[in-house]
């Protein structure tokens, strides 16, 4: 099943942090808030969620403690949650939601005019810090894989998303490209970023900045003979 990110009416990504004017639906939710109050509330959950997934472990984390954290009642909680794995998809769904919005800003016209080393570094470095500003990306992503599969087919469906965006991108910066090999090149970009990105996400920073670097020679070498 392919699954398109939708996004409606939401506010606050951060609590305490820049307002925002957009909530993405999550299947499995008990109800999607309408309201400005609610719409605060399930944000403050997930931000607890985040920071409890990051320090804990999904598996260490209960939606107790989670309510806790975000300074609610249990019953509130379970409003709009009916369990922790509506959290965790919840959670994986405003992850995607900002890389998707990102990544698509990333690939406009105006980046295929950089010469391909500045662009390679300035959507490497973009996603670095993404990932950087949400301590419980590695959690949701890559040490909850076994609890909800879902999240890991929401992550796929994401990656073909980007596989097809980049397909169109490469043509418009190597025009001469033709259609079959600009899909590949892409896909291959795609299954290579994201399985190197899931080592570098399994040690400590300093290990993720060492893979990132080697990834941005690697995406180099790779594209300089077809987009050159």
């Amino acid at each position: 099943m392919f699954i398109i990110i939708r996004v409606t009416a939401h506010v606050c990504q951060r609590s305490g942090g820049k307002m925002e004017e957009e909530f993405s639906k999550v299947e499995g939710m008990r109800r999607q808030p309408q309201q400005m109050r609610a719409i605060k509330r399930v944000n403050q959950i997930l931000d607890a969620a985040e920071d409890l997934f990051a320090e804990v472990g999904y598996e260490g984390a209960t939606t107790n403690a989670i309510a806790a954290r975000a300074g609610t009642s249990i019953g509130s909680l379970y409003r709009f949650f009916p369990d922790k794995e509506s959290i965790l998809k919840a959670l994986a769904t405003r992850y995607l939601d900002q890389m998707h919005e990102m990544f698509f800003q990333l690939h406009s016209p105006e980046m295929a005019t950089l010469p391909l080393e500045v662009y390679i570094e300035r959507v490497m470095n973009a996603f670095d810090e993404l990932i950087s500003a949400h301590p419980g990306y590695r959690a949701v992503f890559f040490k909850s894989r076994a609890a909800c599969p879902e999240v890991q087919e929401m992550d796929s469906d994401l990656c073909a998303q980007f596989a097809g965006k980049l397909a169109e991108f490469y043509r418009l910066k190597a025009p001469h490209l033709d259609a079959s090999t600009g899909e590949l090149i892409a896909l291959v970009v795609v299954e290579a970023v994201r399985n190197l990105r899931r080592l570098s996400l399994t040690r400590d920073d300093p290990f993720q900045h060492r893979v990132t670097q080697e990834i941005k020679k690697l995406l180099l070498a790779y594209l300089q003979p077809y987009l050159s």
